[in-house]
């Protein structure tokens, strides 16, 4: 299961966060969130992401062309970092 919250901080910056499980099911609701939301100050806040599937990993790598990725774990920026590689 995937929970999105979406939330505005204080700077004016939209900030989705991610809850569960990352997984190709859900992406097409997340996309449809992202739809809805100007590129410009969009945060993802990772910190209670559990797990994450081959397209989650490839949905979450295109993602950090318009998106600062918070909260991201070490193994999962590794696995972004690792998949930008040749």
């Amino acid at each position: 299961m995937l929970r999105i919250h979406k939330e505005a901080d204080g700077n004016g910056r939209t900030v989705l966060r991610l809850e569960g499980s990352l997984l190709a099911p859900w992406i097409p609701e997340l996309v449809r969130v992202l739809e809805t939301i100007p590129t410009d100050g969009l945060v993802i806040d990772l910190a209670s992401l559990a797990y994450v599937d081959k397209q989650g990993e490839r949905l979450l790598r295109d993602l950090t062309a318009r998106a600062e990725l918070r909260a991201c774990s070490p193994l999962l920026a590794e696995l972004l970092r690792g998949s930008q590689e040749p």
